[in-house]
């Protein structure tokens, strides 16, 4: 028999490339967690807004033949829907404005504990009830 065959080496891992992988995939990650993190702020951002300014800007109606055919169709609003919390009755008003604004839109018909979210003004509002204008900037900015 001849001598034992060794078996391949592996490269270690802390050789100069490896560590540069590593790095990169840590940063890389790094990154993706802090990108996460922004939306889920501006998120958080937007439902303030929402909560305390945007909602007095939607229109709460049952007539539903002063919207349809006049204003664009946004999103039904389902109540019992919700997954994290199922509202009230005497909290279904500020529950369906606040839906509405955060989809940018003006106007809800409501029909029973369902309501169906409308744009009737000439853009989509903002969280804050502001109009957006192009590109989504607000129509009332200075700029």
């Amino acid at each position: 028999m001849g001598p034992p065959s060794e078996a391949p080496r592996r490269p270690a891992c802390d050789t100069p490339v490896m560590l540069r992988i590593w790095s990169k995939a840590l940063l890389a990650a790094a990154v993706a967690v802090s990108m996460g993190c922004a939306h889920a702020t501006e998120h958080q951002i937007a439902v303030e807004q929402a909560t305390t300014k945007g909602k007095y800007a939607v229109r709460l109606t049952e007539d539903s033949e002063s919207v349809v055919g006049t204003c664009k169709y946004v999103h039904s609003i389902q109540p019992d829907d919700d997954p994290v919390t199922i509202p009230p009755n005497s909290q279904l008003p500020d529950y369906y404005r606040v839906k509405a604004v955060l989809m940018g839109a003006d106007t809800v018909v409501v029909r029973g504990r369902t309501g169906e979210a409308y744009i009737c003004g000439s853009s989509p509002l903002n969280p804050d009830g502001t109009r957006k204008g192009a590109y989504g900037a607000p129509t009332d900015s200075p700029h």
